[in-house]
């Protein structure tokens, strides 16, 4: 088993669970404890898990606030925004998630006539007096971190409604095609915006890969596509090319 593998299968290993013994992992994994060992400490470096004399666990992480990370990698956001938007035609209905580089898309739809359904306060702001733009919020429990509106109610509104487009971001995105978020609700608001959704992208630049976060909404096979920023990761690329997988590098 490729080192990457081993890792995403060590998170799956530690979902639902508050922690594990390394030998435990070995024996999973069928492979010696020293390599489990190592596993580990790769993983801690970036923040995946967390080492304690009770086990190994998955990090409880949370992204950072909506406004810190606005103006971070802001070159690549634009040009992710700017691909993306060419996929939209006048008289779609349009999923936007929360987070910045979906954000940054908004501004390019401000003289488009479209209907954009959304539970993100910053997308909503951006739209809100375009002559032509129709803005559905969704609404739910505000959450100050993240902008939006969060929570089963988000989930629950988006299966009243067909889209022709949605665009997703996410907090990371594994060898293996798994994509990753830090918030349960939100990984639960990312499986109902696929699936009210007739074609969907993922919008995430390199930075992302692997990224952090414990959930999975669903994997890059559920969604359309992929736009993002080069280069991608060896082990990303290949699973990419071994599924079809449509990968748009700006």
């Amino acid at each position: 088993m490729l080192k990457a593998a081993r890792h995403d299968a060590i998170v799956e290993l530690l979902r639902g669970r508050t922690a594990m013994r390394t030998v435990d992992i070995a024996q999973n994994l069928d492979v010696s404890v020293a390599t489990a060992r190592r596993d580990c400490i790769a993983l801690e470096e970036k923040g995946i898990i967390e080492r304690s004399w009770g086990g190994i666990q998955l990090v409880t992480s949370v992204d950072d606030h909506f406004g810190d990370v606005m103006n971070h990698h802001t070159r690549a956001k634009a040009a992710i925004a700017r691909r993306a938007a060419e996929l939209v035609h006048d008289g779609d209905t349009i999923i936007m998630d929360i987070g910045t580089t979906v954000h940054h898309l908004s501004g390019l739809l401000a003289e488009r006539s479209v209907t954009v359904l959304t539970a993100s306060l910053p997308v909503f702001e951006a739209l809100r007096s375009a002559p032509d733009v129709t803005v559905v919020v969704l609404g739910g429990v505000w959450s100050e971190r993240y902008q939006c509106f969060d929570g089963q109610f988000v989930a629950d509104a988006l299966t009243h409604h067909q889209a022709d487009l949605a665009f997703l971001g996410c907090s990371g995105v594994s060898a293996n095609g798994r994509v990753r978020d830090t918030s349960r609700s939100q990984a639960e608001i990312k499986q109902a915006i696929v699936a009210a959704a007739s074609r969907s992208y993922l919008l995430v630049d390199s930075e992302k890969f692997p990224g952090v976060g414990a959930h999975s909404p669903f994997t890059v096979e559920d969604v359309s596509g992929v736009i993002t920023t080069g280069p991608l990761p060896p082990d990303f690329d290949a699973h990419c090319e071994s599924t079809d997988m449509e990968v748009v590098t700006v």
